[in-house]
């Protein structure tokens, strides 16, 4: 991509203080992302594993320890007053539970009226046209505007909820897992409306996600994240097809199928063990305590990341051959495991 990066994150780090005296949770570590105006950008791995901490960071809900976030190349740490509160407008956070992420003592026209009033549209009459304009993009009648929040639906929420964050004209959208608690049978439609606004209003958007279907279908580079860290990055189509990392190998095998069938014949879990604490994490590569692959070398350090194809690579010192297949036998449900 030649053109600038509207969202970079570099080198960043959000520790909290744990339980046990001393020691801290090292819930996003050094991790460093892009995103380019107008692209979707996946971010997928286990629970647990710091995505919303990444996040929620990136939009200032929770305080990074080290690192900077950059929109349109401006340090946010360093603005205040009110280039602060132009950044915040220009990031935007969709939460996965539209249930917690509303006011249900508001109606739906107060909840986006609020936002408005905070993007300082002062005008009444410029308020009102702009949230009856909003609804109509969501896909919501002007009817539901006199309601409360807490009368409508699942996916009636989330879609209040997407158009209190389009409100204010964002440059960037953070959807943490946007659809994961609706019902199945309208996820589809809200995930259709999300895909479609986002293409006519040319946001970008860090898609944060556990369901690898679901970000396979909507966006066009996938970062893999595990323990606080980037294990892997690279064009959606390519890491899919050809993942470099034995994580992200075990991810997408662990996917279940849609062909019941097929599904009735797998072997078992691929994935071993737990995710080990971030408050004490292994050494080396954080995922070698769980990793079939691992030998002596692992434990030593940080792996580096390795190019494996244009705008690909992966933290493994086995990234090579794996993407080239050379060692995905290892990583099937009847390989024994040390």
């Amino acid at each position: 991509m030649t053109h600038a990066p509207v969202l970079k994150v570099e080198n960043l780090q959000t520790r909290f203080k744990s339980v046990q005296r001393g020691k801290f949770v090292h819930a996003v570590d050094d991790v460093s992302i892009e995103l380019y105006p107008g692209e979707i950008v996946g971010l997928v791995g286990e629970s647990g594993c710091g995505k919303s901490t990444l996040g929620r960071t990136i939009v200032g809900l929770e305080k990074a320890s080290s690192g900077r976030v950059l929109l349109d190349g401006v340090d946010l740490s360093g603005l205040s007053g009110a280039a602060l509160r132009d950044s915040r407008r220009a990031l935007q956070y969709v939460f996965q539970d539209p249930y917690s992420s509303l006011n249900d003592r508001q109606t739906v026209g107060e909840a986006i009226d609020e936002a408005l009033v905070i993007a300082g549209t002062r005008s009444p009459e410029e308020r009102d046209r702009r949230t009856k304009e909003l609804l109509d993009q969501v896909g919501l009648a002007s009817a539901v505007r006199d309601r409360h929040t807490r009368e409508l639906s699942g996916g009636q929420r989330q879609r209040v909820a997407i158009a209190r964050s389009l409100a204010v004209n964002p440059r960037v959208l953070i959807c943490d897992e946007p659809v994961s608690a609706l019902d199945l049978s309208i996820r589809a439609q809200v995930m259709n409306l999300f895909l479609r606004l986002q293409k006519d209003l040319g946001v970008a958007c860090l898609f944060i996600a556990h369901d690898l279907a679901l970000v396979r279908q909507a966006a066009s580079r996938v970062y893999v994240m595990y323990l606080g860290k980037i294990v892997e990055h690279g064009p959606s189509q390519e890491l899919y097809d050809h993942p470099g990392h034995p994580y992200s190998q075990m991810l997408l095998a662990s996917a279940p199928e849609v062909d019941p069938r097929v599904e009735k014949l797998r072997k078992g879990p691929l994935m071993i063990g737990e995710v080990p604490s971030p408050t004490n994490p292994p050494s080396g590569c954080r995922f070698r305590t769980r990793c079939p692959l691992a030998v002596d070398d692992c434990a030593k350090a940080i792996p580096p990341s390795h190019g494996l194809s244009p705008g690909h690579s992966a933290a493994c010192i086995f990234a090579r051959d794996l993407h080239r297949g050379k060692r995905s036998a290892l990583l099937q449900p009847e390989a024994s495991v040390a």
